[in-house]
């Protein structure tokens, strides 16, 4: 049960003229059984269990009107660089990760409406290099509704520096997967001691509805 006060909060942050969802990086090879990391045997299961939640959340938060940003990851030869490159000892030099027209890089079961925006980006953060913040800014968001994968990595980061510019910043942590339960733990401990507001979708629905009924 939500405490009172962070209710209040999160129906004051749920304003559909100025709260956006953002769903990151739920795509074949960070999702799907024969992605690319799956070939590097990391477990799947926590990621895609969460693919029910989410695909109900990105349904209530159209009917609310929220606009809802896609966020998707690509690498070519043109932005890996070798220090980029290096963050895995070169392992994604050897198995490619969501290069262009790829399979790997499609979406994993969701699907962006005509109405939704997608955002192409090629770090960790959804705001490097990308036009995420002049989107948000001119659409007069104030606050950000962070989902998808992987929570301690694209995730958080993303959270990270949408707190650093300025936006309030609400995690979904059931509409979030990780490779291992304790990553995911970790940057939820994180997200919800420093830069913002962790909670389910269950929670955020109910909010949004009776927002919707006044």
């Amino acid at each position: 049960m939500l405490q009172e006060n962070l209710r209040r909060l999160l129906s004051s942050r749920l304003n559909p003229l100025r709260t956006a969802l953002i769903v990151i990086d739920v795509q074949n090879d960070f999702c799907h059984s024969r992605g690319a990391f799956a070939k590097k045997n990391l477990n799947q299961s926590h990621v895609q269990k969460i693919i029910p939640n989410l695909l109900l959340f990105i349904k209530k938060c159209r009917e609310f009107n929220l606009p809802v940003i896609f966020v998707r990851t690509i690498h070519s030869v043109w932005t890996d660089s070798p220090s980029w490159l290096g963050r895995m000892e070169g392992i994604a030099e050897k198995t490619p990760i969501c290069f262009p027209d790829s399979w790997g890089a499609k979406f994993f079961k969701v699907k962006p409406s005509e109405s939704d925006c997608i955002v192409t980006k090629h770090r960790f953060s959804a705001f490097t290099g990308t036009d995420l913040d002049l989107i948000l800014r001119s659409k007069g968001i104030e606050a950000i509704v962070v989902s998808g994968v992987v929570t301690n990595v694209c995730v958080e980061t993303t959270a990270r520096d949408g707190f650093n510019l300025n936006y309030h910043v609400i995690l979904v942590e059931d509409c979030c997967g990780a490779f291992s339960p304790e990553e995911h733990a970790s940057a939820l401990n994180n997200i919800r001691k420093y830069f913002g507001i962790v909670t389910d979708s269950k929670a955020l629905i109910k909010i949004m509805e009776r927002i919707n009924m006044e």
